[in-house]
């Protein structure tokens, strides 16, 4: 179903009576002392910490039956003729990129892909336009198939890691409000696990100061898992739901040099048997990227190395295997291969993949180790596989898209 919006009214001119100047001075001096007061009022308390912007919903992740990407493609969002689209490249050395987007709904909002094993996939369409809630898809085929799968009667939240699923077929989605939901299995239906603020008020996340919640998961038994941005404390805001009900912290300690700065969860995801999440620690210029991998159970994490951001944000993150790789906003990429290691640069980006808009690229794993970068320009989708000279395009894809059909 293609939701459409109705057209704005144009607004109308009104006549209005002259006012005397007495009164509108009165109301002037009236505004400058009650903004007055509303500023003092906002100056006298510690302000909030702002949480980093988190990565755009173009990533890509590896599962055992191969390598999901999302990413946007198509025109002008303002005139709703930008479509996000799945591709899908199976597991094999040689097997190439497919189109893999499930049909039946606008995908102008964005669209949400987590793996249930196998090669299970689960879609969520995000609404856009009039839509209220997101409708999910399914494939038990690597997404050459996809079958409806019931809806999430809430807007997904606009994340990259909104949508989780485990082997077990469960699945987990955080909405725009901070609830997390959870399904036994695709099509099934969803109940209240927990909201920000239930979350928030836990002693553990009291401790570490949780501003809000970004991502959901699984631990390789099971549990739940919810990560945010914490204000202050040794631990990142990783928390996974007890036997108990409550919640526990369960994100690793940070070094000791970074410890207390602001830290956010930007992307969490399975990697085999474990989990692995893409931290950003500190604010503005003095932010860096760390790269978090867990034990099998969850319980312990190692470390990157830091990645100083130097004032530049992650655009998008992708997760191959046990690396990370990540499309900054000054145009560069770096990438991060596990624990202890440092961050490598890759090569300058092809000629104009810098200056596409976010969302419209995405490193994705490589078939033969490394990454490749895919990326979308109009109705045009271009592979590109990183070398030792640089990047060569290796496949190129093109889409039908639906212009015109959302406006």
């Amino acid at each position: 179903m293609t939701a459409r919006r109705r057209p704005a009214t144009a607004a109308t001119a009104e006549l209005v009576p002259a006012v005397p100047m007495t009164v509108v001075l009165m109301t002037v001096v009236l505004m400058t002392v009650a903004l007055a007061g509303c500023g003092s009022t906002r100056a006298s308390g510690a302000p909030r910490p702002v949480p980093p912007a988190a990565p755009s919903l173009a990533t890509s992740a590896g599962y055992p039956g191969g390598t999901w990407a999302v990413l946007v493609m198509g025109g002008s969002a303002a005139q709703h003729d930008d479509f996000w689209q799945v591709f899908v490249r199976p597991a094999g050395k040689h097997a190439a990129w497919r189109l893999a987007t499930p049909l039946g709904a606008a995908s102008n909002g964005g669209i949400a892909v987590a793996a249930t094993g196998g090669p299970s996939l689960v879609a969520a369409m995000l609404p856009s336009q009039d839509l209220r809630f997101s409708p999910l898809s399914r494939s038990a085929d690597n997404g050459a198939k996809w079958a409806q799968a019931g809806l999430l009667d809430a807007p997904l939240a606009a994340g990259p890691s909104a949508l989780a699923g485990s082997p077990s077929g469960g699945l987990i989605a955080l909405t725009r409000a901070g609830a997390a939901e959870v399904a036994a299995h695709p099509g099934g239906s969803w109940t209240r696990l927990a909201t920000e603020h239930s979350v928030a008020t836990s002693a553990p996340a009291r401790s570490c100061g949780l501003t809000a919640l970004s991502s959901a998961g699984y631990s390789s038994s099971g549990a739940a898992l919810l990560a945010g941005s914490c204000s202050r404390g040794s631990r990142a805001g990783i928390f996974v739901h007890g036997p108990g009900g409550g919640w526990l912290a369960a994100g690793p300690a940070l070094p000791p040099a970074l410890a207390g700065r602001p830290a956010s969860v930007l992307q969490l995801a399975r990697a085999g048997p474990a989990d692995v999440a893409l931290l950003e620690v500190g604010t503005g210029r003095s932010a860096s990227l760390l790269g978090a991998w867990s034990s099998a159970e969850g319980s312990r994490w190692q470390l990157s190395a830091p990645y100083p951001l130097n004032g530049a944000a992650p655009r998008s993150a992708a997760v191959a295997g046990r690396a990370l790789g990540v499309l900054l906003n000054s145009g560069r990429a770096v990438t991060v291969t596990g624990p202890g290691t440092s961050w490598q640069v890759l090569p300058a980006l092809p000629a104009g993949a810098a200056a596409l808009s976010a969302g419209s690229a995405t490193l994705a794993a490589a078939p033969d180790g490394g990454f490749q970068l895919l990326a979308g320009r109009g109705a045009r989708l271009s592979v590109w596989s990183a070398g030792s000279a640089g990047w060569a395009r290796s496949q190129v894809i093109n889409v039908a898209i639906p212009y015109g059909s959302s406006g």
